[in-house]
């Protein structure tokens, strides 16, 4: 009987482990592919106005980041606190979009103007976004929580391949 108990314990423990990879692996694409999409529909805009980039990233932005966002909060994952979830996710967010708005603006654009004030407030809107979703939803992000599959995880990697060539393309032009 105790060593029944032991190995459903450890079973228990590494399908929770396994499902947190998976969560920790589409979430990291999720925002990739959020990212990228976000300079793919702000690229043209912005480069012809940036008065219309500006109001582009005002409404249709976090409409992406909404939805992203909560699509990574309400799939299961081995995080059994809503808020610690919140939190991986913000930071994930954050660090992904540093390091992304890092190495393409600076690095590889050589922009010297990629650390605005309103390029920080980017960053908070992020992390609040990921807190306001799990406070302000968290009876719904509770009731159901969907499965992350590999089968999610192709399609954001098909997805985000198709948005990098889409904005290799752009910047040619």
């Amino acid at each position: 009987m105790f060593e029944k108990d032991n190995i459903e314990a450890i079973t228990r423990m590494m399908q929770n482990r396994k499902k947190n990879l998976l969560w920790l692996a589409v979430t990291s694409l999720m925002v990739f592919c959020l990212y990228w999409l976000s300079n793919v529909v702000l690229w043209v805009p912005w480069s012809h106005s940036p008065q219309l980039g500006i109001i582009l990233m005002l409404t249709v932005n976090p409409v992406f980041w909404g939805v992203g966002i909560y699509v990574c909060l309400a799939c299961e994952s081995g995080v059994g606190n809503l808020m610690k979830k919140a939190l991986l996710l913000a930071l994930i967010a954050v660090g992904i979009s540093l390091l992304s708005d890092y190495l393409f603006f600076a690095v590889y654009m050589k922009s010297k103007d990629v650390w605005h004030i309103t390029t920080f407030y980017g960053y908070a809107w992020l992390a609040v976004l990921a807190f306001g979703e799990a406070l302000l939803l968290k009876k719904k992000l509770m009731a159901k929580l969907y499965p992350v599959t590999k089968r999610l995880f192709f399609v954001l990697g098909v997805f985000l391949l198709v948005l990098l060539l889409s904005l290799s393309y752009l910047l040619v032009e």
